[in-house]
């Protein structure tokens, strides 16, 4: 039952995100990325931990963190374009889905929490001025 007097932001789900800069039009599919992660501790599982989409741009830019469980994992940022599908006319299929065609277009790995982030922001910013296909 919601609590109108709660602060839910308080909360451990929510004070324990990393705070992320996302201009308009991306999505996030899921985010386990909390401050702090500590790739030592051996504690990260679900490879997966941030999801993020942007269907008029056609990127998605995910966070993994590889072998899970393991102390000596790394974070893995992989960027990916999806480009438009197209009719036997020549024309755009505009529904946003993935498939064979998809493009890794960058890739970067790191043991520093802190440099993911960085990195992880840059990449957002690229993402969302950067145009593969023109209108």
């Amino acid at each position: 039952m919601f609590d109108p007097k709660k602060n839910y932001a308080d909360t451990p789900h929510y004070r324990e995100l990393q705070p992320l800069r996302l201009p308009g039009g991306w999505r996030v599919g899921w985010n386990t990325l909390f401050k702090d992660l500590d790739p030592a501790v051996g504690d990260l599982g679900g490879s997966s931990i941030l999801y993020l989409s942007n269907d008029g741009l056609r990127f998605i830019i995910e966070v993994m963190f590889r072998p899970e469980f393991d102390p000596d994992g790394r974070f893995i940022i992989e960027v990916t374009y999806v480009p438009y599908l197209r009719t036997e006319r020549g024309r755009r299929d505009v529904p946003f889905a993935r498939h064979a065609g998809d493009q890794i277009v960058h890739t970067f790995e790191t043991r520093s929490y802190a440099e993911l982030v960085e990195h992880l922001e840059q990449q957002i910013a690229r993402c969302s001025a950067w145009m593969i296909e023109g209108h």
